[in-house]
């Protein structure tokens, strides 16, 4: 042991360091809320539909009559 310990001294350096950064890892947590999300929208929809025919389809028409 004490032949590892001068030829490589550093390795409970490494190890240490390795052990505090796992020990240190962030955790992140997400928590829904307790009642549901409400989106209110006032819309008001107002539709404006003209027809328009030409002079041949008009003729047409009126013939058929």
């Amino acid at each position: 042991m004490k032949k590892h310990l001068k030829n490589r001294p550093h390795f409970f350096t490494v190890l240490f360091s390795l052990n505090l950064l796992v020990g240190c890892t962030p955790t992140i947590q997400l928590d829904t809320p307790k009642e549901g999300i409400t989106i209110n929208m006032n819309v008001v929809v107002d539709h404006n539909i003209n027809v328009t025919m030409d002079e041949k389809a008009k003729a047409t028409i009126e013939s058929k009559k």
